[in-house]
């Protein structure tokens, strides 16, 4: 199953564009170092994320094959008036903790992504990106939650100095206050791993919401009001 897939912009206004509805600095793009991004809705909930690379006519989106279709939408509606094109790119994508030609690094997770035919390392890819506690955002979990409740914030996705993006006063709203009502949090669990978008249980109260797994951990977005618990002390259970 894959874990990371490829959307392409082409076309002189690629970068420009995207510079207005990513919360990365476009600025900052490189061709072979991808800068983790997010796409956010006008609530500052973000819809999609991952990565971005390429040049300023050549922009390539990385993100889960699960949210390719509504984040095509959604960039779709301001399309109409940009001198760039979106499409799937024609080739999979190769994952491995080792660089070679032509791959794109993925910071913070420690791999790297080149294009070819995809193969067994996304299963490994989905692991590391949970010990790194970097969220890949899912159907499952689209359009819930601001990047600070899932940690993206933590690991550079947002970038506060640029200009504005789609959601940005929301996002920036909530950085200034210091603090959101839900924050990533992580947990051990053993046997079958709970699906992302599962309820977080503290005994019989709802406290959160998995976002993310990897081997025996799952990263949760969880209220920020609720007590500490150790690894163990909280169930993932599945939504009833």
């Amino acid at each position: 199953m894959r874990n990371l897939a490829q959307l392409d912009f082409a076309g002189p206004d690629a970068a420009t564009f995207l510079q207005g509805y990513l919360t990365a600095d476009l600025d900052q793009l490189e061709p072979d170092r991808a800068l983790p991004m997010a796409l956010c809705n006008l609530k500052g909930r973000v819809v999609a994320n991952g990565w971005v690379a390429g040049e300023a006519s050549h922009v390539r989106l990385l993100v889960h094959p699960s949210v390719m279709a509504i984040l095509a939408r959604e960039l779709g509606k301001y399309l109409l008036f940009a001198k760039a094109k979106l499409e799937e790119a024609d080739t999979g994508l190769r994952l491995s903790p080792d660089g070679s030609p032509g791959a794109v690094e993925l910071a913070p997770v420690g791999y790297f992504a080149t294009p070819g035919t995809p193969d067994e390392n996304h299963a490994g890819f989905a692991n590391a990106c949970a010990q790194a506690g970097f969220v890949l955002v899912t159907e499952a979990i689209a359009e819930r939650f601001l990047p600070q409740m899932i940690g993206l914030t933590d690991i550079g996705a947002v970038n506060f100095a640029k200009g504005c993006y789609l959601g940005q006063e929301v996002v920036a709203r909530a950085e200034h206050r210091g603090q959101v009502k839900q924050q990533l949090r992580r947990y051990r669990f053993d046997g079958s791993p709970p699906p992302v978008g599962a309820d977080v249980m503290d005994g019989s109260k709802k406290i959160g919401t998995v976002a993310a797994i990897g081997d025996g951990l799952a990263l949760a977005a969880v209220r920020s009001d609720a007590s500490p618990v150790q690894a163990g002390e909280c169930r993932l259970a599945t939504s009833t």
